[in-house]
């Protein structure tokens, strides 16, 4: 098929991974891919100090009333006419486009060119920024995003938490279909861990490592993680705390690590590009998910899964929905520092279990298809089955009749 990806994003941290892998997916398939944005898939690929914050003008248009809800519709006056370009250019026969606020680039293109659409939507956006306070006009947020989700012809979305959320906000049940992120595992090898990079952050022989992978952001639950540590009492027994990334939170966490006399105990890498993550996983132990939104799919939890890492996570949902407990790993209650600190412990106790639980959450990549080929494939079969059942009723209603 000849598909035209459209995204209407920075292609920042996340947001850039998934969809680099998701168009390298639908490439690896045979298909003849076209990304479409006004920013390139791959700009800041190497920059992650980027990654960690956002632009002055975002910063700036949040502060302005209804400045920011300008700019996210005035983005439909230069996507349109530049994706309906492409889209007859390149005679599309699919637009898959990641879904943002605001945005009717896709749905209307597809309308005006006949062509199919799948939106990926990864977070209610008129909910989420409204609860964020980053918009005011939230009921026209929440009518938009209800209208261009129902021109979709399929919406794929990463959680069935986040599915319930869309159809209670009136999108059509029917059109839904609940796709997990995935991993590459090819780039996700087990490999012998660097001396060079343990020496590097000042890892001791013999020391246990709690890791974390991500951007520091408040909602992250990375202090939380920090006062778990604490409570468990682990920094006594030659463990340390590996806090991998950067982001708008890192003073705060600094401050905490110091005030709380953690300085000896924690590490901070700061930013670290996504295409060297692996070697850093590689030296953790044990793999920490500290907090979750209700409806996201972590990909940091994939990442751990793909390398075997035993994982401690907050149980909910839309966590439980991607790991089982206790086989896959450990679950405390969300937000609970004392609850996740027991866990810690019992996982650093029991190296057997722990090593069992992540060959099992390394076995349901494949089980249960968590891979972004995985992912395109579905992509691609939810709408090629339609067409070719359409291609059939109309050879069936066109067919000549013989007449013996």
């Amino acid at each position: 098929m000849r598909i035209i990806y459209h995204h209407r994003t920075r292609s920042t941290d996340a947001q850039r991974v998934h969809i680099q892998e998701m168009a390298d997916a639908f490439r690896s398939l045979g298909h003849d891919l076209t990304l479409v944005s006004l920013v390139a898939a791959d700009q800041g690929e190497h920059n992650a100090r980027r990654d960690a914050g956002n632009p002055w003008w975002q910063r700036l248009a949040r502060r302005i009333p209804l400045a920011y809800e300008a700019v996210q519709l005035g983005y439909n006056l230069i996507g349109i006419p530049m994706l309906a370009w492409e889209a007859l250019r390149s005679k599309a026969d699919l637009l898959y486009e990641r879904y943002s606020l605001f945005n009717f680039t896709g749905v209307l293109v597809s309308k005006l060119c006949g062509i199919p659409i799948v939106l990926e939507v990864n977070s209610p956006f008129a909910l989420e920024q409204g609860r964020d306070r980053d918009i005011r006009l939230v009921r026209l947020a929440a009518w938009t995003e209800r209208v261009i989700l129902n021109l979709a012809s399929r919406v794929v979305v990463v959680s069935t938490p986040l599915a319930r959320i869309l159809e209670s906000a009136g999108v059509q049940r029917e059109k839904i279909e609940v796709m997990t992120n995935g991993v590459r595992l090819e780039h996700f090898v087990a490999r012998p861990q660097s001396p060079e990079l343990r020496l590097s952050l000042g890892l001791r022989p013999g020391e246990k490592v709690i890791g974390f992978v991500g951007w520091f952001r408040r909602w992250h639950g990375i202090e939380m993680l920090l006062a778990a540590f604490r409570l468990s009492g682990l920094r006594d027994e030659q463990v340390r705390l590996l806090l991998v990334g950067d982001g708008q939170a890192m003073g705060e966490l600094q401050d905490y690590v110091r005030d709380n006399q953690l300085t000896d105990s924690v590490i901070f890498t700061g930013p670290v590009p996504h295409s060297c993550i692996p070697q850093y996983l590689d030296l953790i132990d044990i793999a920490v998910q500290p907090a979750a939104n209700e409806y996201c799919c972590p990909m940091k939890i994939l990442e751990y899964m793909a390398l075997a890492k035993p994982i401690v996570a907050p149980r909910q949902p839309n966590i439980q929905e991607i790991l089982r407990e206790p086989a896959e790993a450990r679950f405390f209650r969300p937000g609970d520092a004392r609850s996740l600190a027991a866990e810690l412990r019992a996982v650093a106790a029991d190296p057997g279990m722990a090593r069992c639980m992540g060959e099992r959450a390394r076995a349901a990549i494949t089980g249960r298809g968590y891979l972004w080929t995985a992912n395109a494939e579905r992509v691609v079969e939810g709408v090629a089955a339609p067409l070719r059942a359409d291609r059939r009723r109309l050879q069936k209603f066109t067919a000549p009749v013989i007449e013996d």
